[in-house]
């Protein structure tokens, strides 16, 4: 029996659940996942009943021989796991940001986006400001569709904020933001991560800030360009990235290629940030998490997309492994992994 299979039956055996609370229960990817569930429907271990899961006799009777027992989580109920509390000081950035965000642009799939919920972008900044990266800091964000500059230059801390941006709509934002709020530390430009930095870039920057697309060829893309913008030893990175659309075997491969760079991973935090998808977009876009589910699943009834939150620290003078101009389409956003993002 597979660690998914029975990841399945422990929160099955809990109770009944939506194909979307389920994926919150797996440790998997999403083609796994959705294979393994197949599999359980076809032999009679799980039933739907109305878009609901539930276990069969035979399912029960399967889990208890394994040994296996009700899913009862572990997980602070204040912080949720995330290791973060927003309190005193950090409920109020949470306050303000929720306030100056309240027009944002929506999130569009030409660009791969989607949103963490506004909460997990300020425990982002929060957990940042633990680690000793945020106080009179330079800081240098790759792709801010979640607005983090704006949270970040809320804190008064940063000495300055560069956000490179692909997004018109977005760069327009955040610069009218800042001008409107006097945040004159924060300034954002149109950028195309499939070419180098200005000289201005390289080498500048205390802390990068990404939120990369998670094929290999895309994540090492963003990841030396964003080692590029770093000043060297000392410097640190922090960017999300899934298990739900990286199987751990590409995990494998990112980390080597941190390493090569002369990066060490110093935490990574489990389902650190939760993502606000449109549902209507994943319902009728094509996404396969949808259109390769064993049933149908209708709309998602929780935050069934996480990320976990890596940060990173070059212990020695940096080394991107990608340079130059790089052509890339498609391969950029999509591999056989990529179930919530739509095919270009």
């Amino acid at each position: 029996m597979t660690r998914t299979t029975r990841n399945l039956l422990r929160a099955l055996l809990k109770g009944p659940k939506s194909y979307w609370q389920l994926i919150r229960y797996q440790d998997d990817s999403l083609p796994n996942f959705e294979k393994e569930l197949q599999r359980l429907l076809e032999q009679g271990l799980v039933k739907v009943d109305n878009q609901i899961f539930v276990l069969t006799d035979e399912g029960k009777n399967t889990a208890l021989h394994e040994g296996l027992t009700p899913y009862e989580s572990p997980v602070c109920d204040t912080c949720e796991g995330k290791t973060i509390v927003l309190r005193g000081t950090y409920a109020e950035w949470a306050d303000k940001f929720h306030e100056v965000t309240k027009d944002r642009p929506k999130a569009i799939k030409d660009y791969d986006q989607g949103y963490v919920i506004t909460d997990d972008t300020i425990r982002r900044v929060s957990l940042v400001h633990r680690f000793g990266d945020l106080e009179n800091k330079d800081i240098l964000i790759v792709g801010d569709d979640d607005l983090t500059s704006l949270a970040l230059a809320i804190t008064g801390l940063p000495r300055s904020v560069k956000v490179l941006e692909v997004d018109e709509r977005l760069v327009h934002y955040i610069n009218g933001k800042a001008e409107s709020l006097g945040f004159s530390n924060v300034s954002a430009e149109l950028y195309d991560v499939q070419h180098p930095f200005r000289d201005e870039i390289r080498k500048s920057y205390d802390v990068f800030i990404t939120d990369p697309v998670e094929t290999i060829d895309g994540i090492t893309l963003f990841l030396s360009r964003c080692a590029e913008g770093l000043r060297g030893e000392d410097s640190t990175g922090y960017f999300g990235l899934t298990h739900i659309e990286s199987s751990r075997k590409k995990w494998y491969e990112i980390q080597g290629r941190l390493h090569e760079m002369g990066f060490v991973i110093t935490d990574i935090i489990r389902d650190f940030h939760e993502y606000d998808l449109d549902a209507d977009d994943l319902l009728t876009q094509g996404f396969r998490v949808v259109t390769e589910a064993p049933v149908d699943v209708g709309a998602p009834d929780v935050y069934f997309y996480t990320s976990d939150y890596y940060r990173v620290y070059a212990v020695k003078d940096l080394k991107p492994l990608v340079s130059g101009t790089i052509e890339l389409s498609d391969e950029l956003y999509y591999d056989d992994e990529a179930f919530v993002t739509a095919d270009r």
